[in-house]
């Protein structure tokens, strides 16, 4: 069953600066908590995007697809990674007086790779909703406002 959880934050700078540091696709690592590596693998209408991300019990890679919609949206979808069944999500970004109110919402369903207890499973799929994006969420805050 694919677990569906979104989080809401006003940051402290304007709605185009803030979707210009989402597309910095590459420099995610250097401040997203546990994202070990981020590549941007295919340019077209979309980006594919390929993550490394260490959750400590197991790192997981994947791709998603994302769809950006200047300066409002961006949204995703899994192409592929280990242990994802599911991940779709977006982030949607409106002004709120020259500050960005940034939603982000993401509906994440883990695989049972064979040999893999389930009590595993759960445990990455808990790490990935509810404490992974929390995290994400001030991380990014934190990136925005900084600058």
């Amino acid at each position: 069953m694919a677990s569906v959880v979104f989080k809401e934050v006003v940051i402290d700078v304007p709605v185009e600066r803030f979707f210009d540091l989402l597309l910095d696709y590459e420099r995610y690592p250097e401040f997203v908590p546990n994202l070990k590596s981020c590549r941007v693998k295919a340019l077209s209408p979309h980006k594919d995007i390929e993550y490394e991300l260490d959750l400590g019990i197991r790192r997981i890679r994947y791709t998603l697809r994302h769809l950006e919609e200047r300066p409002r949206r961006i949204s995703w979808s899994l192409v592929a990674g280990d242990m994802m069944k599911v991940s779709n999500g977006s982030w949607d970004l409106s002004d709120e007086r020259g500050k960005t109110r940034a939603r982000y919402s993401v509906e994440i369903q883990v695989a049972k790779p064979p040999l893999i207890p389930q009590m595993i499973v759960d445990r990455v799929s808990d790490e990935l909703t509810r404490v992974q994006l929390p995290r994400t969420l001030e991380a990014f805050k934190q990136r925005a406002e900084k600058r």
